[in-house]
């Protein structure tokens, strides 16, 4: 064999090991992310039901694929009329529990919240969390639900989304335009965006390495129906009013590959983009609060791993009775006021 020949079948080979490594790291990756049920974290720090004694909250379930999607319908017991009907999608790394703080101010405001967990997370069945998609997919179902069965007791629906929550809110909207209103907060353009800036942040040195094969090995791994991008409600809804929050500084939804950036850079009649310059990953949480958090789950955690166990207990319950949770988590009030107007009046 002539000797460009054999540099050519070398090439060939080298391509495909590059090729086969960067598939083995995605699948690898997606399975660490996904193929695990979604589940609150185990410290006493963040939220409860209990916190918020106006809250009154009745189950609901529906179904996906013959699996249940479980949550609740949460209202405000003090009120008895409503402006409209709320349908929450949360993020990743938790159930919608997490979600008390948006669902309480949503409430008060006068709107009943369902508040569903993912499927494979939380109350809801699912061996596992899936793909990012997968929440596209049971926002559908849900809205679907609601509609055929008048869940919604003939009140205006709205969809509101964080992060994981707002790419499945702006990707539902398809075929949907009866939707009044919808928000997106810190939401990302697409699953392999998303799942590259994931990878650069915890290794980057490979994700540099393999950024001309990432995309194609996404694609071999998921597929296509579980690589869909948010914008694909926008592209066919043009009537439903969208409002994107996006923090410039939000280090786990790049300000760069957000739908918010997408849509401030292509423009659409029924899309508004809200930019903060702080705000971290959650700009509805002043960042005092979110360090505080963080502050209150290291210092947790430390009580924790103590080995005496007289004296964990006893610095255990001092940290618990002097935790005020409702205290901890402030609004930031810009956006908060952001959200509220656009829900009274959501035009573009």
């Amino acid at each position: 064999m002539e000797p460009l020949g054999i540099v050519i079948i070398i090439i060939i080979i080298l391509i495909g090991f590059y090729l086969a490594f960067g598939v083995l790291v995605v699948f690898k990756a997606n399975t660490e992310l996904f193929g695990k049920r979604g589940e609150d974290p185990s410290n006493p720090c963040y939220l409860r039901f209990e916190d918020y004694p106006f809250l009154k909250r009745t189950p609901y379930r529906t179904g996906y694929y013959g699996k249940a999607i479980k949550g609740y319908l949460y209202q405000d017991q003090r009120l008895r009329d409503y402006k409209g009907y709320i349908i929450l999608s949360h993020g990743f790394f938790g159930t919608h529990v997490q979600y008390l703080f948006d669902i309480a101010l949503l409430t008060q405001e006068g709107y009943l919240v369902l508040a569903y967990d993912q499927f494979g997370a939380g109350l809801s069945e699912g061996k596992n969390q899936e793909s990012l998609a997968t929440g596209v997919y049971v926002m559908e179902n849900v809205i679907s639900d609601v509609e055929k069965n008048n869940l919604n007791r003939g009140l205006p629906i709205y969809l509101y989304g964080h992060s994981w929550g707002g790419y499945s809110v702006a990707g539902a909207l398809k075929n949907h335009p009866e939707i009044k209103g919808a928000i997106c907060r810190s939401a990302p353009y697409s699953p392999i965006k998303a799942g590259y800036d994931l990878l650069k942040k915890v290794k980057p040195g490979l994700a540099y390495f393999l950024a001309p094969v990432f995309s194609f090995s996404c694609w071999l791994v998921m597929g296509k129906r579980y690589l869909i991008k948010g914008t694909r409600g926008l592209k066919k809804n043009k009537d439903t009013p969208v409002l994107f929050i996006q923090a410039k500084n939000d280090d786990i939804v790049l300000y760069k590959d957000s739908l918010a950036k997408y849509y401030q850079k292509h423009p659409q009649k029924n899309a508004k983009v809200f930019l903060t310059d702080k705000g971290m990953h959650n700009s509805l949480l002043v960042e005092n609060g979110q360090l505080k958090y963080k502050e209150l789950v290291k210092k947790f955690h430390e009580i924790d791993r103590k080995p005496d166990t007289t004296k964990k207990d006893q610095e255990m319950n001092d940290f618990l009775n002097h935790l005020d949770r409702v205290q901890t988590y402030q609004y930031d009030e810009e956006t908060k006021n952001e959200i509220l107007s656009f829900l009274d009046n959501p035009k573009i």
